[in-house]
């Protein structure tokens, strides 16, 4: 069974001749019509140049002296003939033709025709007019300028002057024989041109044909808006080259955005990915062709993965391929919650049963008053971790579940005297989201054996947030940067700060919510030796009341 891609090649090369001689074609088209343009305007020039020249010769023929007072006398040709043979040989031109009141020939090149009636129409020139035009005379077509001859205002014979149309072609052969080895180079040169810029275009796209092309940019056009992660390519000076739908959404950007540069449209943090290390020893080792990690756009968790995009043995930029993890992120930490909350109650059910097997074993031995003295006990020492009511149920259970966790760690979580949320007040996930992760950092910040403070006030007014710890504490010369993505306070082990990817989510997506709500995340030293972390934004106006509804 004979193969049909053996017959793409020869299909190719044919594709390619035609390209080729189509490009060939526009060129020599194009040198053709400029030298058919440049040759019709140097006929124009050439026939505006010999009436000029025609009548230049024929005015001054016609104001001579001696030509003016012998044209009527009797020996006018004796006097006038050698005149115009002069102004002939001098000026170049074919004929000059004297001509009398009657309209007989004095001077005309042929000897045989003086005193001959002349052959074309000069009364108009004898009734004061100037002839500029072209007629066909004994000798052929010419090129004239008819002028009256005056004397004291009054008109006493006529000059014609001629150039023979069929000379003027000649003159103008010989600069189009002069002209045609420069336009023969000039097509040349396009060919040759064309042909370079045929193959360096096809050097430019990898040898592909133009159907190849258009091809290849529909399937990546449908691929690319087809997928579900968010790919963005930029080039090698870091200016977006294509971007696809998902892309645009989660980086909240649009189409517009092609042929920008990525660091003056993508948020910082994806940016700072793009840079390549092209400059870098790891590059130079090869290391760090692809790159994983995790990174903030706007208030979303985004999986980012950056590759090298490589063609014909060289790097033609980079790829970024973005995955939203926001909200499994937020499924993990609730997970992660109740996992914690799940591992207290089971502790709390197992020390729950030893201490009901203490007081089945008072009871059977008839020690009731012993059994009650337990119980007492048990209760006062067993009490709820808070004893103040936040008011909103949700702001409450977070609290609650943090508490769990806090007790877990050996840190005492408690709430502030000051605390005041109004009862109209309902929490939403940005608050529950601030609240949440401040606890977090300062029950990890404190300790086992420390301790933490809320302070929530929340109402029409606004909301803020106030959590102390008696942990390390932060720097004060580092303080902004912990609002940072990928900035962490917590160590991995070796003293240093935790990268981009792992920790330093938290007070990061903290400040966004704080700036989108149009308040601000500040931190200083706790009274209670840690530090003090206090997000806090302003409340929704509310419209006021009209009279109508008044």
């Amino acid at each position: 069974m004979r193969r049909p891609t053996r017959h793409r090649p020869a299909s190719r090369r044919g594709r390619r001749w035609r390209l080729l001689t189509l490009q060939v074609a526009i060129v020599l088209l194009t040198v053709l019509a400029v030298a058919a343009i440049v040759l019709r305007f140097e006929d124009l020039r050439t026939r505006d140049l010999a009436f000029e020249e025609v009548h230049t010769v024929a005015t001054e023929i016609a104001e001579n002296p001696d030509v003016v007072t012998s044209v009527n006398a009797p020996d006018a040709a004796e006097q006038i003939q050698p005149i115009a043979h002069l102004a002939e040989r001098v000026a170049g031109v074919e004929f000059v033709v004297v001509v009398n009141r009657e309209g007989l020939r004095v001077a005309h090149p042929d000897p045989d025709e003086i005193g001959e009636p002349v052959s074309s129409d000069h009364g108009p020139i004898r009734g004061g007019e100037t002839f500029r035009g072209t007629e066909e005379g004994p000798l052929g077509v010419s090129l004239r300028s008819k002028v009256p001859i005056w004397d004291e205002g009054t008109v006493v014979g006529t000059v014609s002057v001629g150039m023979l149309q069929s000379e003027i072609r000649g003159d103008l052969l010989e600069v189009v024989l002069g002209f045609a080895p420069w336009v023969l180079l000039a097509a040349g040169l396009g060919t040759a041109g064309a042909a370079w810029a045929s193959r360096y275009v096809r050097t430019r796209i990898y040898g592909a044909d133009p159907e190849e092309m258009s091809a290849l940019h529909q399937s990546r056009e449908a691929l690319l808006h087809s997928v579900g992660d968010g790919v963005v390519g930029v080039d090698e000076e870091g200016r977006i080259i294509l971007i696809n739908d998902e892309a645009s959404r989660l980086l909240s950007v649009d189409h517009l955005v092609q042929g920008q540069l990525a660091a003056e449209v993508l948020d910082p943090d994806l940016a700072a990915l793009l840079v390549a290390p092209a400059d870098s020893e790891d590059a130079a080792a090869g290391e760090h062709a692809e790159r994983t990690t995790f990174a903030l756009a706007g208030e979303r968790i985004l999986l980012a993965r950056v590759r090298p995009i490589r063609a014909g043995g060289r790097d033609r930029g980079q790829t970024l391929t973005v995955q939203d993890r926001t909200e499994l992120e937020a499924n993990l930490r609730e997970l992660e919650g109740h996992r914690s909350l799940t591992e207290t109650l089971r502790s709390q059910t197992h020390e729950f049963s030893n201490r009901l097997h203490v007081i089945s074993g008072l009871l059977s031995l008839g020690e009731a008053g012993e059994a009650q003295d337990y119980l007492r006990s048990l209760t006062g020492l067993s009490g709820a971790p808070f004893q103040h009511d936040l008011s909103d149920a949700s702001l409450s259970a977070l609290v609650g579940a943090k508490s769990v966790v806090a007790r877990e760690a050996g840190v005492g979580l408690s709430l502030a005297q000051e605390c005041a949320v109004d009862p109209a007040w309902r929490a939403d996930d940005d608050a529950l989201t601030v609240v949440a992760n401040l606890l977090t950092n300062a029950i990890e910040a404190a300790g086992d054996g420390g301790s933490v403070v809320l302070d929530v006030t929340a109402g029409v007014g606004g909301f803020a947030v106030v959590v102390d710890d008696s942990g390390p504490g932060v720097d004060p010369a580092s303080a902004q940067r912990l609002f940072r993505w990928g900035t962490s306070t917590k160590e991995d082990g070796t003293g240093a700060a935790q990268p981009a990817g792992g920790r330093g989510v938290g007070l990061a997506l903290v400040d966004r919510i704080a700036r989108r709500r149009h308040g601000r995340v500040s931190v200083a030293v706790s009274p209670q030796g840690g530090a003090r972390f206090r997000a806090e934004w302003p409340g929704q106006e509310t419209p006021e009341p009209t009279e109508a509804a008044q």
